[in-house]
């Protein structure tokens, strides 16, 4: 199902072990940023963090990942990553990011990434509980 919710947003600041030889954040580093922004979302704004999904013996893989870099990030910059689920299926949801340069309001990157909802135990996909719809 397609959905139109909310977007959030959250500040990651660049750190020194981001940066590669060029001089700017590693393109790797933005997996990283989008995936600490959504954790850090799910738990301030669904009221749902990880630990809760881990005792209940569950957890979100990361199925595929796109990205399209538009300028760099570098030491000192804060990115502001934001976050919205754009389709919820039975098993999982995909997620659009974009990330912006604080400073200087300037788009960085855009992207998506495609969540299944996994069972710890077995390793296999489940359905999305109705808990976790309705957060």
């Amino acid at each position: 199902m397609s959905l139109n919710l909310s977007e959030y947003h959250s500040l990651v600041q660049v750190r020194p072990d981001d940066i590669d030889l060029f001089g700017h954040v590693h393109s790797a580093k933005y997996l990283d940023y989008f995936l600490a922004a959504r954790f850090e979302q799910m738990q301030r704004f669904y009221g749902c963090g990880m630990d809760e999904f881990l005792s209940k013996g569950l957890g979100w893989f990361l199925q595929d990942f796109s990205i399209s870099y538009k300028r760099p990030l570098k030491l000192g910059d804060v990115a502001m990553v934001y976050t919205n689920i754009v389709e919820l299926a039975k098993n999982g949801s995909i997620v659009a990011f974009r990330i912006v340069n604080e400073k200087t309001q300037k788009l960085v990157a855009t992207g998506k990434g495609q969540f299944a909802l996994v069972d710890i135990q077995t390793s296999r996909s489940i359905a999305i509980p109705d808990w976790v719809i309705e957060r």
